[in-house]
């Protein structure tokens, strides 16, 4: 004969073993949810990881861009003055001389673009006028007046080197340059 629900349920050993079974399945529930945790955890734990990285990895990206601009113009300026040493050597060839004055120079030149340094706060370079190839070759030629690269100024000798001086090496630079041709 078919016992009832109730009847099952009072025996001793069913009832202990149905207590047992539902103490498992809230044991296992309450692991799995830790284990959850653990897991979700971990995860967000990685994606803030990458995210710091991708942030870290973007200002470093940035600051090397910006790097590279300064280093560009810095070049860029150099360039000018290696093309007005060639210029000024093709002066001094046709006419025996280094130009009178800067203004004479860039009339002989042509564009006056050459003689400006391309940084944003960049102004025109200054020509040191006197001078001629049998002087000494660190004279200083042609130099920009502000330390717009970094802190110094890129000059071009008389002997056609380029250099970047800071703005103290430059003042004795020219001074010296100066007290040569007095």
């Amino acid at each position: 004969m078919i016992d009832s629900a109730k009847e099952i349920y009072k025996r001793p050993t069913l009832r202990k073993s149905l207590l047992f079974q539902q103490r498992d399945s809230h044991g296992g529930t309450i692991v799995n949810i830790i284990t959850a945790l653990i897991v979700l955890g971990l995860l967000g734990l990685g994606i803030w990881w990458l995210i710091k990285s991708l942030g870290q990895a973007g200002q470093q990206y940035s600051e090397a861009l910006v790097d590279a601009k300064y280093s560009a113009i810095t070049v860029k300026c150099q360039m000018n003055l290696r093309t007005i040493w060639q210029n000024l050597q093709m002066y001094a060839v046709s006419n025996d001389r280094f130009p009178p004055s800067l203004e004479a120079f860039v009339e002989w030149g042509g564009s006056s673009q050459l003689f400006r340094c391309p940084a944003k706060e960049g102004q025109k370079y200054v020509y040191i006028p006197g001078q001629s190839g049998d002087m000494l070759p660190e004279n200083i030629l042609v130099f920009e007046p502000n330390a717009t690269h970094d802190g110094k100024c890129n000059v071009l000798r008389l002997n056609g080197q380029i250099e970047s001086l800071t703005p103290e090496e430059l003042k004795k630079a020219v001074d010296a340059t100066l007290a040569r041709l007095r």
